[in-house]
This record gives structure tokens, C-alpha cells and sequence, in this order.
């Protein structure tokens, strides 16, 4: 099945100008290596025709190999968001395996489900719930024990068709479907209540059995469409509010008969207790689903969209508008896709037909406050509120606008990036397109103090996309270039290593760094508050200040978990949180030489190679990348594999 060789004290022989990383050992499987991947948290796997490998990274031996899977394409294989869990999808059913055992905790085949509609990992209850269609066409939903793979429960036909599942403590869960809201015990899923979820839905249960057939058609007609929900806690925890978006198309009445599409969002609040519904009318609102905030206790709905919008506060207690005109709320140029809430109100980000604006929202009032919205160029991805104002940053320029007047601090925006924007205490760090260099804003006093000495300009027509803050200074980086700042602004270094210009290659580079960047879903430690005050410690824009900043509960609540599973899985997260601590220090990068293409490990406070490792010549490359660890696992023949420690 697999050969194994390990070579902890060999180290390649290299003609190379850089020197090469150690070949730690390699394993020939008996039959090609059709595919591999490493999963968020280290889980090293790899398919060939003889099924699918859990493989341990650090000998190589195989830990689990299950032989189902032996004709399984990668795009069938995917990851459970935030759980040590794959989904599997073949001509037989679903299959669930946890990643670290190779165990199958679902098959639906085996569990009687014919079609799987939706699939829920629920770690206060440390089960996984399945629902689709029975093998008599009926709905069906069903719990399994994570930690032993048994069936809790099975109901059939008593939620109908389930479009999202929420907990609310480890004894009780939420479900929402199609036309109704029910209340189910986690542990015996027995229904606590069931109520309608819309007067539509009430009436069809007056009509007997044709409005069950009814029902059946509205669900069956569903079927193929994007359902959209917002499910939103009352900071009481006694009320919960349901959103839901309608897609509307009117044929246009001009002679090129163009359709015109546009949005409505309903909300209904109910109580948690029983159920009931809390307003006698859903709060109807023109656009999409948008953004939520509580404001004393009440409603605060801004709608996404791409046409000009109200925004509105709603009193909870029979969900009355509060703002605007009898109450119909004030208009905004825009769907608001962004805000940022200061002492008194917020900074509201809007767009409309690719265009964008900021605007002032004074919320005890309900008014906007700026004589005329503020266009903006660019998506708006970076804020933060000074003595000032509020600094904004697109993705073409910066500029720090004054909420009470709307006036902006400088005359002429700064040319930028928000991706290329790093705050450090007082002082934030902005790449200037136009200067060709990095400057630093004084956050007191809203001053441009320092301009670098010397500009840069990277090779192969790049441009930096990444400014990290450093101990030493400020890097600038892209995909092949390196350049870094002393907080004088003096240049330290640049540095450009050439691109293997072949785009397969750095597929497996990307993909890899995707990974990295999507830790903040799958990686936790013990208390968020750790997180919380280690993030605090890093840069705005870096991938670890993002992913310490953004990461959830699920792991925290895992970690109280009994499951052996979720135990597993919380020891890897805490594992690679503490990974990330080195692999901050380098950056990984493809590069061509005489020998074919070289993987470099670039330590990002010198900018010089500090390692390599040969992936040679081949022009449809098979290589897994794990940033977190610094591993990299090359198929350099059909059916073997090697694995390098950069």
C-alpha cells in the first residue's frame, strides 16, 4: 500500500544559488497519487485509486486509509467550516469522516436518507444533524453523536424542509424552515414547539389537505432556489428576528424590454419561549438583506442593494418605524454595505451602481447629518475613528472626514490601497501609489509627518499588495517583490526574485495561502480573551491580526466538549495558533532557475532566502503547501511523495 523512507540527516545536493531544504522522508503509495490537500488544521491528506490516505506529517506513515473512496475527484472532497470534519459526495451518498481517524461519523445511504438537502456541525450539542428526503420521499432529519458516531435521533416529516439550524444553549435548537419555526430538544429531538412562521403559512393550515398539498408545492418549488435568511438574537435573549429576502423581475416597459430586478427583506421578531410571533405585521423593507444593529434595545435595519435605500430604527415592541416621515424612515443614496459607530452615531458606507459614498447617521435623532453625501472612489475596506474624524481608506485613495461637519482633514486624498494600510499605536503607515513610497499619518493630529527618502518600484510590472508592520520596519510586498522601510524612512532593502511565469504553478501557492487566510475560521485557543489580547499585539491589515481578531466561539465551546473529536480538533487549533507565532516571521515564494522551479522561503525581515526546496520541471504540478507549519509534500513521480520542512 506505502513505502516509506526517511531522510532526517539527508540533505540535497544542490547546484542551486540558494540552499535547499531537508527531504524529511518519502512514501510510495501503490498506485498514483491522484491528488493531495492539507486541511486547515494540519490533516494531511492524499487520494489514490487504491482510496483515500490520512498521513502523518511528521513520519509520514499512513494513520488511516478507508478504500471507498478510491475513484473520489478533489472538487467531491470538502471541508466542514470550523470542525475536524470532510464531506464526501459519490454516486452512493454522503459520507462525513472526521479528518483525524478517517472515521465515517455519517453515511446517508446506511441512515436511510435518499438526498441530503443541508447539514449542520453543532458543537454545544456535540452532534452532527442531516436533513434531506427520506427513502420514501419524506423530509427527514436526523442527529449523530460526534464523538461516537451513533444515531441519536430520527424524525421524519416533523420539521419539514429545515433551511437553517441554530442553537441556542446545549439542550435546545432553533430550525427554521420554509413555513414554519420549531423549537427541538437537542438531545431526543422531540419538538418543544412548532408554530407558523408567516400569516401565509397559517392560512395554508386552515385549508386542510389542500393546503398541505399546497405546502408541498411551495416547498417542491423551492427546491432549486437560493433561500437567504438573517437570523438575529434580541441582546435579551427572550426574542429572535427572522429576515428574508424576495428577488422581484419586472419586464421593462422601454423598447429594449431589459428586466429590472430589484429586492424586498422582511422581518418578523418572535418569542423564544413559545414561539408566537411578536408583531402583528412583518416590517417590509425595499432592498436586500442588509446590516443589523441593536440600538437601545430597538431595530436598526440599513438594506444592502445597488438602488438608493431608507434606513430606519423599529421598536421591538410592536415593530413600529421610528424614524423618518409617519415613520417610513430617511433615504441614503445607496445600499449600505459598511458602517462604523462612533460616541453618537455612525460613519454609513453606501454604493450605488459601482459608485460610493459616506454619510453621518445621527442616531438619537434619526437624521443624517452631512449637507451632501461624500463620494468616495473605491471600495471602502478600512476605517478607524480619530481625534479628527474618521480615517477612511479605498481601494484607491484615504482621507479622515470630520462626522460633524463633513469636511474632509486634507485637500488632497492620500493614493492608496486599504490593503496596503497598517496601523502601529499612533502612528498608521499608508503606501502612496503617487510617491511610489511608503508615508506615516499622525493619528492625533491627522498630519502626514514622513515621507520615505526613496521610492520603489517593483519588477515584472508588480505593484505591493501587502504593508505589514514589522520590528524592524515597514515590509512591502507582492508576489515576486520585497521591500522594506526603517521608521526614519530609510530604505533597508528590495529584493525581487523571478516569477516561474506558469500559472499552474502557483495555483498550489495560492491555494495554500487561501487556507492561511481562512485560519480565522478553523483555528482557537482556550479563551477568546487570549486572542483577542495576542491580535491586539499585530498589525490591522496582517493575516494573523485578521485571523486573531475574527475567530468565534465554535472551538471555545468545542473545547468544553466531551467528543473525542472536537478534543482532537481543539488540540490541533491550539497547536497551530502557537504555529503561527514562527511562520509569521517568513513568506513563501516561487521562483524559476536553471534547474527548473524552486520554492523560497523568504525571512520578511531581511528579505533573502533563507531555504529552498526543488519542484522541478513538470508543467502540471501535484504539491500540498501547509503555511502554518511550513511543509510542503511533492508528488515527484507518479506515485510517490516527498515531504520538505522549509
Amino acid at each position: 500500500m506505502l513505502k516509506k523512507i526517511s531522510a532526517y540527516s539527508f540533505l540535497f545536493l544542490s547546484i542551486s544559488m540558494f540552499s535547499q531544504s531537508e527531504e524529511t522522508w518519502t512514501s510510495t503509495f501503490d498506485n498514483e497519487v491522484n491528488w493531495q490537500t492539507v486541511s486547515a488544521l494540519g490533516n494531511y491528506i492524499v487520494q489514490t485509486d487504491s482510496g483515500l490516505f490520512g498521513i502523518d506529517t511528521n513520519s509520514g506513515d499512513v494513520i488511516w486509509n478507508d478504500e471507498t473512496f478510491g475513484r473520489l475527484s478533489e472538487t467531491s472532497f470538502s471541508e466542514l467550516d470550523n470542525s475536524p470534519f470532510a464531506k464526501i459526495e459519490t454516486e452512493k451518498g454522503l459520507y462525513i469522516i472526521n479528518l483525524f481517524n478517517g472515521k465515517r461519523v455519517f453515511n446517508s445511504f446506511e441512515h436511510g436518507i435518499k438526498k441530503v438537502k443541508q447539514h449542520f456541525v453543532l458543537y454545544q450539542s456535540n452532534a452532527i444533524v442531516v436533513a434531506g428526503k427520506s427513502m420514501s420521499g419524506e423530509d427527514m432529519a436526523l442527529s449523530i453523536d460526534i464523538a461516537t458516531g451513533s444515531v441519536r435521533w430520527s424524525k421524519e416529516g416533523s420539521f419539514g424542509k429545515l433551511i437553517d439550524l441554530v442553537e441556542l444553549n446545549e439542550d435546545e435548537l432553533l430550525g427554521i424552515s420554509l413555513l414554519k419555526n420549531v423549537k427541538i430538544n437537542s438531545k431526543t429531538g422531540d419538538v418543544i414547539w412548532s408554530i407558523d412562521n408567516s400569516d401565509e403559512a397559517q392560512q395554508l393550515n386552515k385549508m386542510g389537505a389542500f393546503g398541505n398539498l399546497l405546502k408541498e408545492v411551495a416547498e417542491a418549488a423551492s427546491e432549486s432556489v437560493e433561500i437567504k435568511l438573517d437570523f438575529i438574537m434580541h441582546p435579551s435573549g427572550e426574542y429572535f428576528i427572522i429576515g428574508s429576502e424576495q428577488r422581484n423581475e419586472n419586464q421593462s416597459m422601454s423598447s429594449n424590454g431589459n428586466t429590472i430586478v430589484s429586492f424586498t427583506s422582511s422581518y418578523r421578531a418572535y418569542n423564544i419561549a413559545n414561539g408566537e410571533l411578536l408583531w402583528n405585521d412583518p416590517i417590509e423593507v425595499k432592498g436586500e438583506l442588509g446590516l443589523t444593529y441593536w440600538l437601545n434595545n430597538d431595530l436598526l435595519i440599513l438594506p444592502r442593494g445597488k438602488q438608493n435605500s431608507r434606513v430606519n430604527l423599529y421598536a421591538m415592541e410592536d415593530g413600529a418605524g421610528l424614524w423618518g416621515k409617519k415613520g417610513k424612515g430617511i433615504s441614503i443614496k445607496g445600499g449600505v454595505y459598511d458602517y462604523t459607530p462612533t460616541q453618537d452615531g455612525m460613519l454609513v458606507i453606501t454604493s450605488r451602481n459601482d459608485k460610493h459614498f459616506l454619510n453621518y447617521l445621527d442616531t438619537e435623532n434619526g437624521l443624517f447629518t452631512f449637507d451632501k453625501t461624500i463620494k468616495v472612489k473605491g471600495h471602502v475596506g478600512y476605517t478607524i475613528n480619530t481625534v479628527n474624524g474618521i480615517l477612511y481608506a479605498t481601494a484607491e485613495e484615504m482621507n479622515i472626514v470630520n462626522t460633524s461637519t463633513g469636511d474632509l482633514l486634507w485637500d488632497k486624498d492620500l493614493k492608496t490601497h486599504y490593503k496596503l494600510v497598517d496601523r502601529n499605536g499612533s502612528q498608521l503607515y499608508a503606501f502612496d501609489y503617487k510617491a511610489g513610497a511608503v508615508k506615516t499619518i499622525n493619528l492625533e493630529s491627522g498630519a502626514i509627518e514622513m515621507a520615505a527618502t526613496e521610492s520603489i518600484k517593483f519588477s515584472e510590472n508588480e505593484s505591493p499588495n501587502t504593508l505589514e508592520i514589522r520590528e524592524k520596519g515597514i515590509l512591502l510586498s507582492s508576489d515576486q517583490n520585497f521591500a522594506m522601510y526603517d521608521y526614519n524612512g530609510e530604505l533597508l532593502f528590495q529584493k525581487y526574485y523571478a516569477s516561474p511565469r506558469e500559472e499552474g504553478w502557483k495555483r498550489a501557492l495560492l491555494f495554500a495561502g487561501t487556507i492561511y487566510a481562512g485560519y480565522v475560521s478553523a483555528v482557537s485557543t482556550m479563551t477568546s480573551g487570549v486572542l483577542q489580547q495576542a491580535g491586539a499585539q499585530q498589525g490591522i491589515n496582517t493575516v494573523e491580526r485578521q485571523t486573531l481578531a475574527k475567530l468565534g466561539t465554535a472551538y471555545n465551546d468545542m473545547g468544553k466538549s466531551a467528543g473525542s473529536a472536537a478534543a482532537m480538533a481543539f488540540t490541533a487549533a491550539n497547536k497551530r495558533f502557537k504555529a503561527t507565532k514562527e511562520a509569521r516571521d517568513y513568506c513563501m515564494v516561487l521562483t524559476k532557475s536553471k534547474n527548473g522551479i524552486e520554492l523560497l522561503k523568504i525571512n520578511k525581515d531581511t528579505g533573502e532566502s533563507e531555504s529552498s526546496i526543488p519542484l522541478g520541471k513538470n508543467r502540471k504540478p501535484n504539491y500540498a503547501i501547509d503555511l502554518v507549519e511550513g511543509e510542503v509534500f511533492l508528488k515527484d513521480d507518479s506515485n510517490r511523495i516527498k515531504r520538505f520542512i522549509l
